[in-house]
């Protein structure tokens, strides 16, 4: 099992790069959503020139912290986060009027982005701290979200009660969660429960981000929350034949880069959990 990580050991943001002193810092991300419009939608003005439609432009103020321990990780913005909300912004279709169910949302950039599309969406950690400023992050962001379809609920993954989430959901996000086995396995049970229990259900949307440890006992590469985290996909197919498992192309053609605030690299990783029958 991979949790040989020390709680004391402090893991700094690849997003930003502040110096602030305090606990909390405050930065900006911005996003830029490209047209969809097709060519029958081109216009010119009345001088003949090509009428440009621009970007449109989402400016998104996360408070947050820059350093913390791996059991506050969950405080840190994440570049499986940014992936997510690429993926988002590019197929909002998928996600249009419909329920969506956010995982260890964190300090809640997923949720704020989603929102734009969902019908109501329901953003869950199990800190209740972190609750807080997730809360503050959707106050400070009312002009670019809808606050109105936001709920935000506790959810313990070792204590999961099926009960407690809406059964309309039919989709699940989760951004960066893959980092230590017991919260694999209590994650990928909470899965399990909410397939067998929730009928709409069809769909999990799951970014992880491949981190790559050398081992001198073996002289070897691994990746072993990753590695672990395909053996869950595994036993989870073959426990439930019906659902599929499909890693999803991350290249820039695939997946529009709508913020430059990370590097899209090759161990950023996207799978896609769906139910056959409901898809």
């Amino acid at each position: 099992m991979f949790e040989e990580q020390n709680d004391q050991y402090f893991i700094h943001s690849d997003v930003f790069s502040s110096t602030n002193d305090e606990e909390f810092s405050r930065d900006s991300i911005q996003f830029f959503i490209l047209s969809t419009k097709n060519n029958e939608d081109i216009h010119v003005d009345d001088d003949g020139d090509l009428d440009l439609i621009r970007p449109e432009r989402i400016d998104v103020t996360l408070v947050h912290r820059n350093e913390t321990n791996v059991s506050q990780c969950g405080y840190q913005l994440w570049n499986g986060s940014l992936l997510l909300c690429d993926f988002i912004l590019t197929n909002q279709d998928r996600f249009l009027n419909r329920t969506i169910l956010e995982l260890g949302a964190g300090i809640g950039l997923c949720t704020l982005i989603a929102s734009r599309f969902a019908s109501r969406i329901i953003s869950t950690d199990h800190d209740n701290n972190l609750l807080e400023v997730l809360q503050e992050n959707i106050n400070i962001n009312d002009s670019i979200c809808r606050k109105e379809c936001i709920q935000i609920q506790k959810i313990d993954w070792k204590q999961f009660d099926c009960n407690e989430i809406d059964n309309q959901i039919e989709i699940i996000l989760a951004a960066d969660v893959i980092y230590v086995d017991d919260l694999t396995d209590a994650l990928f049970d909470v899965f399990t429960k909410l397939y067998q229990t929730k009928s709409k259900l069809h769909s999990i949307y799951i970014t992880i981000e491949k981190r790559i440890n050398f081992y001198v006992e073996t002289l070897s590469i691994q990746c072993p929350a990753y590695e672990y985290f395909l053996e869950k996909l595994t036993q989870l197919k073959n426990d439930h034949p019906l659902l599929t498992m499909k890693e999803i192309n991350t290249d820039r053609e695939s997946i529009k880069q709508c913020t430059s605030m990370y590097s899209r690299t090759n161990e950023l990783i996207l799978w896609h959990i769906y139910h056959s029958e409901r898809f």
